[in-house]
């Protein structure tokens, strides 16, 4: 929906957007009382329910379903391995709790085989890919989680290790693991034509790389496809569409009715193919959409994607495919659009300035309340409709990108200190703070274009990465 209006303006499949229900294996790795850690009373199936009850308190506050199953207490190396055996492959994840650490080392050495379950030992490869949790139950297992680090590290294992006395820090590793289930589940379109733009045509060896990394699948749409969707679009209903958003903006300084009319009418069009395709993510070629000269489309579709991201369907500009995957990630991640942006660097101010004509008019929460917005012209052509979004001053902000083949990603933090209102670039301009701008023009990489969400999560983006297997790279740090 835009703004508070309760109006819907399209329906949503939801077998398409609906949140995934995760299953979750929890081990339980202890032994009874003995003299030494963690004290001669202690009872591990005791404290295993202990556990099992803090978890299933824990559902309600995570705004997605999980079932965990298991839970049983493990204390000999032969149910390790018989439990390698009994993990069924619709298991999302295995959360082990490692609950005492004795003078044998078997919580320790049952962790390591935990982690390795599936990989074959002669070449070291392989592995069922099931993302590992290591949870330290504090004065009980810490000497057997902490020399489990350094393992985990030098195997390079997909796994995180939780220590804390916060339920909390489970419940960002269950999220992550969401994270993970839903790109995996996904599928994006992208609109373009390799004779329009070969440079934004990837081959097909890198689909298949980003579906075998991340699990999303990508398929191609022709230009002609939405010029046909255009013009079998409701008339009425986009001139609704207009109508609310003119209402609700604090200003229209140069599109006219008509070219609102025909921005909403690409809305209508792109909701339709995302539908019939099935998708949750959409990323258009469109300055080889504004110069291509066999499909005459009617208008730029700034206006549009700004749209689909504040509804929660990420929507990237210039075929741009790394943007894309991050923008799904910070939608899984917090349910929060992100704005895809060209960097412009001020040294005088140690800032950069975030610029595009896309930013989504809910920065917030998808579908919450809108910032306020002015519409305006395609920045680049003087054409269409193009937005310029006033973000919220103060606001802590991650701004990030995957780059190299998705082996990593570079991401900074900082905070919103101004929007520019020049007629130079980009029509949305927001001003961030930097910790050393010089650092992050001198150490610039990756392209053009960064993606930027509301709050710091940095620290879940290193996390995800350790299992999802992308190192983050911090710039201008």
């Amino acid at each position: 929906m835009l703004g508070t209006s309760t109006k819907k303006f399209y329906t949503v499949k939801e077998t398409v957007y609906a949140a995934m229900s995760l299953k979750i294996f929890n081990v339980f790795l202890g032994s009874q009382a003995r003299k030494g850690w963690p004290c001669p009373y202690y009872n591990v199936d005791v404290r295993a329910k202990e556990w099992i009850v803090c978890l299933e308190g824990l559902k309600s506050k995570l705004g997605f379903d999980v079932e965990f199953v298991g839970n049983e207490v493990i204390f000999s190396m032969s149910q390790v391995n018989d439990l390698e055996r009994s993990i069924d492959e619709d298991v999302d994840a295995i959360f082990t709790y490692i609950l005492t650490s004795e003078s044998t080392r078997f919580t320790y050495l049952a962790s390591r085989k935990i982690a390795d379950f599936g990989y074959d030992y002669i070449h070291e490869y392989g592995g069922y890919e099931v993302p590992t949790i290591f949870v330290i139950d504090l004065y009980g297992g810490d000497i057997s989680g902490l020399p489990l680090v350094k393992y985990l590290r030098e195997k390079n294992r997909k796994s995180l290790i939780i220590s804390s006395s916060s339920l909390n820090e489970v419940a960002k590793a269950l999220r992550y693991v969401y994270v993970i289930k839903m790109l995996r589940k996904s599928k994006a379109v992208v609109i373009t034509r390799r004779e329009a733009n070969p440079a934004k045509y990837v081959s097909p060896h890198y689909l298949s790389r980003i579906q075998e990394k991340l699990g999303v699948v990508i398929n191609y749409v022709d230009y002609e496809d939405v010029k046909n969707l255009y013009d079998k679009a409701d008339e009425v209903h986009a001139k609704q569409i207009a109508e609310e958003i003119i209402k609700n903006a604090k200003e229209v300084r140069e599109p006219p009715k008509e070219d609102i009319i025909k921005a909403a009418k690409i809305y209508l069009a792109l909701r339709e193919l995302i539908e019939r395709e099935g998708a949750n993510a959409i990323a258009i070629d469109c300055l080889g959409w504004l110069e291509y000269g066999k499909i005459l489309m009617p208008t730029t579709p700034c206006l549009a994607l700004s749209l689909l991201n504040s509804e929660g369907v990420v929507s990237a500009c210039e075929a741009d495919l790394h943007s894309m995957l991050t923008m799904l990630i910070f939608r899984y991640l917090d349910d929060k659009p992100s704005f895809i942006s060209d960097p412009v660097v001020d040294m005088h101010t140690n800032s950069v300035i975030h610029c595009h004509c896309t930013a989504p008019l809910a920065m917030d929460k998808v579908g919450g309340k809108r910032e306020q917005y002015i519409l305006r012209t395609h920045a680049d052509s003087g054409t269409g409709v193009g937005v310029q979004v006033l973000m919220e001053k103060g606001r802590k902000v991650t701004v990030a990108k995957f780059v190299k083949g998705l082996d990593k990603m570079v991401a900074a933090r900082g905070e919103i200190v101004e929007n520019v209102d020049i007629d130079r670039g980009c029509r949305t301009k927001v001003k961030v703070t930097i910790v050393d701008a010089n650092k992050y023009l001198y150490e610039y990489s990756g392209g053009l274009h960064r993606v930027l969400a509301y709050g710091d999560h940095i620290d879940d983006l290193v996390k995800l990465g350790k299992l999802l297997g992308f190192d983050v790279e911090l710039e201008g740090e």
